[in-house]
């Protein structure tokens, strides 16, 4: 059955009012071509034209990962073109590792990218919407994932310190996507279809054809249960990263390095959240519970003569002389 058309610019503009903007910040919308991210522009455009003190930007990264991609890169400048809006696109090649998929290794190359290239204080908008927030809990479920993994994906995000704190935003991130599609359609909008989106070998794309709406099916409220789980993960892990911080402070050095042996009088779940922890403001790929488990293990409890070192995507951690543990990038 076809969704009726609801206009989706009053949650969208409630989202971006929410915020504290200042005069000529950036507002950049983050295009993957869909129909989630070419709502998110259209909408975008809709705020500009009553938002004229901000400054626009649409950013394209194309991995190459499509043969078509080329030219999906060229349909979504010329949509630009079209509304007028600052655009800019560019090939993005990816580094894949051995350990890593394809999807993540371009996710992680993508993020790094549209940071880099936006302004450092800029609102990042991305079209990520309820049917992904479900997919993603249920995709850390399999994999055994706690709070954090379950809490899925933050409506808002804030990376960084002071006037280089970047805000990433999710507008639609309660909307469905037959709502977007509803949407899409009403105002034409240009869209692409990336037929890879059916391959059910895929993970998420089996959860989404195959798994899903069988749920919703059988528990019309399914979805938004989904969604109340994964806000309420996302609070109690708030509650957590609080309380481990004001203890890390206690735990590292001057320099941020962490000092091992200050954590070995403590449990084993104690020292994995605050070495979590510890990782995630050092700006880290989260490492697996096995490879969290042998960090543990090995920067912990080898001996004094031992400088052991574990690599993980692209980071390097090693312990120095001093007993303290030091991250760098491959």
């Amino acid at each position: 059955m076809k969704l009726a058309y609801r206009d989706l610019y009053p949650e969208f503009a409630a989202a971006l009012a929410n915020l504290t903007l200042q005069p000529q910040q950036q507002i950049v919308a983050c295009l993957g071509g869909g129909a989630d991210s070419q709502t998110i522009l259209d909408l975008l455009d809709r705020w500009r034209s009553e938002h004229p003190e901000q400054r626009y930007l649409a950013i394209h990264l194309d991995h190459q990962f499509h043969p078509n991609s080329g030219t999906w890169a060229q349909g979504l400048a010329r949509d630009c073109a079209r509304r007028q809006f600052p655009h800019h696109g560019e090939v993005l090649t990816v580094a894949q590792g051995n350990r890593v998929s394809k999807e993540a290794a371009g996710r992680e190359a993508r993020y790094q990218r549209l940071t880099e290239l936006a302004d450092a204080d800029a609102i990042m908008l991305l079209g990520q919407h309820r049917n992904d927030q479900i997919e993603t809990l249920l995709l850390q479920l399999k994999r055994g994932a706690g709070p954090k993994g379950l809490a899925a994906m933050a409506k808002q995000t804030d990376a960084g310190q002071g006037a280089g704190t970047q805000t990433w935003l999710r507008p639609l991130l309660g909307v469905s996507k037959a709502e977007i599609y509803a949407y899409a359609h009403h105002h034409k909008l240009f869209w692409i279809e990336d037929d890879t989106n059916q391959d059910t070998r895929i993970e998420r794309n089996f959860l989404r054809h195959k798994v899903v709406p069988v749920l919703e099916q059988r528990w019309p409220q399914f979805g938004a249960s989904v969604l109340r789980s994964a806000s309420l993960c996302a609070e109690q892990q708030q509650v957590l990263e609080e309380l481990l911080t004001a203890q890390l402070a206690t735990l590292c050095d001057a320099s941020g390095a962490l000092r091992v042996d200050s954590l070995r009088a403590l449990s084993p779940a104690t020292q994995r959240a605050l070495l979590r922890q510890w990782l995630q403001q050092q700006q880290a790929t989260m490492p697996s519970y096995a490879q969290l488990e042998q960090i543990r293990e090995q920067m912990l409890y080898t001996s004094n003569d031992r400088q052991p070192c574990i690599e993980w995507g692209r980071f390097r951690l090693s312990r120095s002389r001093q007993r303290t543990l030091q991250l760098s990038q491959r």
